[in-house]
């Protein structure tokens, strides 16, 4: 079986409105910003289902929505595809539901808990029923265990939970292998060493040390000072050494031998020398966990696995192959792992419909069917959404640019204008020049009705050259459309004639991406380029130009070059298509010249963002205001 819902309601940031998280059968990745309601999500489960570790957990005053006392706490759990025999153990709390399979079970769980005011000293009572509205029977406390999860904090002492000690956690792990104590319990003369048992070696153990001779003499010494010295003539009393709880319950001497353990690096098989680093000793930990996983596996039970933060101390190769690990783990297995992640290089490497977005304290699955992207889109962005596009999980908003010298320059002109996208949460995401649709329906529900409420702006070139850009930029022949070849991948203005031809191209542009909180930007003339210096940035873009072209000794006569040429166009789109034209024949690095420019921007227009913004195309305001919102 698998829990398939969580209904959440009154719990910490999870308000009265009923909040439903869907999870999927195998691994399950919650992403988002801080107290976007991650951790409360996976509390939520621990507290209804219990944990392996028998951790107890108290409910506060903080833990009411608001730390409102006279609400009550409720949290409903559906798990589906039980096995027979969970089935048998949950036999009276099962529900039939009215689905295309009506034989089909279900298992709700339902938790409520409500703070008891009127008695002194004050507590909380805590109810727990199941059935589909929770009028179910509770279930019995052995079909309890069957559900409780391995719950990984986050920033755990994993290296305290992997030593020796009453309770240790290591202890309970290794207590559950599969015929761990096979063999013969008792030692008897003749018996073979290597048939015994743990408890069996315990006891051998056992005897040959209060059968030791120097014990032995000792308890005699013992004794003798006793009778000599210490009891009546008539007082019969002799004394004996015995090992502690070698009369003790077998499993009570097992658990007993099993805390004596440490897991620790053998020294002569690996690389490592004295203690390991808190990275190793977080993956060791986990691989215990693991370990414990696969038990119940074999044994034909179901395990669900939490863990917070599984990136703590790993760096970037250590997290791409636990992420992998986890992810075939969870596949085609019994294994349900439910995680929350800070990691862009781990939102990055799972199945994008794995991945759940809480944003707010609504949950965002991106399985499909629930957002707008097609099944290529899904296969398209598996491919290419990489760490640093994966941020975008995590942003309060998000830019997406088609090229490195949007990328390079927006957050410096962002940041002129007071508007640092750094300080206002923003991300940049350079999907390059194809993918800007795929990513942005990310952001779009399939149910428009539950908004992510995320505002993504998208920014796109308009690629319709002015009439003189052919001439300029290409060939000077091609003067009119009557010149033009019948072959090309572009369009000039005069060929959009009208204004509902050029208002229908500027629609089809925007169709692509638009919809919700996706919005476009569409560049007001030609490209990213073209368009700063037709506004008014063209003297600061020729210096930047010079200096990425041209070495340091020809950068002031070429500067004067082609600005004596510029100034001898008369129209500003000839002037513009000119500078544009050292970028078309792609002689000039695009990302080069953006980093040059911010650089030069920075300089000018520090502390005059008044004088900046009357330079900008219209569109790059508009965008920036719109996710800095």
């Amino acid at each position: 079986m698998f829990l398939s819902e969580i209904s959440i309601q009154n719990f910490r940031c999870f308000g009265e409105t009923l909040q439903t998280i869907c999870f999927n059968k195998g691994l399950n990745v919650l992403v988002g910003e801080n107290d976007s309601g991650k951790s409360a999500v996976i509390d939520a489960i621990k507290i209804v289902l219990g944990t392996t570790d028998q951790g107890w957990y108290r409910i506060d005053i903080s833990d009411f929505h608001g730390e409102d006392k006279t609400k009550e706490i409720t949290i409903k759990c559906k798990f589906q595809d039980l096995s027979e025999d969970e089935r048998g153990a949950f036999l009276e709390c099962l529900t039939y539901e009215n689905t295309t399979d009506k034989n089909k079970p279900y298992l709700y769980l339902f938790w409520k808990c409500k703070y008891l005011s009127n008695i002194t000293p004050s507590r909380t009572s805590i109810s727990v029923s199941t059935g589909s509205t929770g009028e179910g029977p509770s279930p019995a406390a052995d079909a309890r265990e069957l559900l409780r999860v391995t719950y990984l904090r986050a920033l755990r002492d994993a290296y305290s939970e992997m030593q020796s000690g009453r309770n240790s956690r290591l202890s309970q792990i290794i207590q559950s292998v599969p015929n761990l104590n096979r063999g013969n319990n008792e030692y008897a003369e003749g018996t073979d060493l290597h048939s015994l048992s743990i408890t069996g070696i315990a006891d051998l153990s056992n005897k040959l040390l209060s059968d030791h001779p120097a014990l032995k003499k000792a308890n005699q010494d013992v004794t003798d000072i006793l009778q000599q010295k210490m009891l009546l003539k008539s007082d019969h009393l002799a004394t004996q050494l015995e090992v502690a709880g070698s009369n003790a319950l077998e499993n009570k001497k097992l658990l007993t031998l099993l805390e004596k353990l440490d897991l620790a690096v053998d020294k002569d098989g690996s690389q490592n020398q004295g203690r390991v680093g808190l990275g190793t000793s977080n993956i060791m930990s986990m691989a215990c966990e693991l370990l414990l996983n696969d038990t119940n596996a074999q044994n034909g039970h179901s395990s669900f696995l939490l863990i917070e933060e599984p990136e703590a101390h790993l760096h970037a190769q250590r997290q791409l192959r636990l992420i992998q690990s986890l992810q075939n783990e969870a596949t085609g297995a019994a294994h349900q792992i439910i995680l929350t992640t800070h990691s862009p290089l781990l939102a990055s490497a799972v199945d994008l419909g794995n991945v759940i977005i809480i944003k707010g304290s609504k949950p965002f699955s991106l399985a499909k069917g629930k957002t707008m992207l097609a099944e290529d889109d899904y296969m398209y962005l598996e491919r290419y959404l990489d760490a640093t596009k994966a941020n975008l999980f995590f942003a309060k908003s998000v830019m997406m640019v088609e090229g490195p010298s949007e990328d390079l320059l927006l957050p410096t002109i962002a940041k002129l204008l007071s508007k640092d996208l750094t300080e206002y949460g923003v991300s940049i995401v350079n999907v390059r020049s194809t993918g800007l649709r795929r990513y942005a329906r990310i952001f779009q529900r399939k149910d428009a009705s539950e908004s992510i409420g995320i505002h993504v702006a998208c920014i796109t070139d308009r690629d319709v050259m002015p009439d003189c850009a052919p001439s300029i930029c290409i060939d000077e022949k091609y003067t009119s459309v009557a010149t033009y070849p019948q072959r090309r991948n572009w369009i000039t203005e005069s060929e959009l004639a009208s204004g509902k031809e050029k208002q229908a191209h500027l629609n089809l542009i925007k169709e692509k991406a638009d919809g919700q909180t996706v919005k476009t930007f569409v560049s007001n003339c030609w490209t990213f380029e073209y368009d700063l210096a037709y506004s008014g940035l063209l003297n600061d873009m020729l210096v930047a130009l010079v200096k990425v072209r041209y070495e340091p000794q020809n950068q002031t006569k070429k500067l004067q070059e082609i600005s004596d040429k510029i100034d001898s166009l008369k129209l500003p789109d000839e002037k513009a298509a000119y500078f544009y034209s050292y970028f078309y024949d792609g002689s000039t690095s695009k990302a080069e010249f953006a980093q040059c420019l911010a650089a030069i921007l920075e300089k000018v227009y520090s502390g005059n963002s008044e004088k900046l913004r009357g330079k900008l195309p219209s569109y790059i305001i508009d965008a920036i205001e719109y996710v800095t919102e």
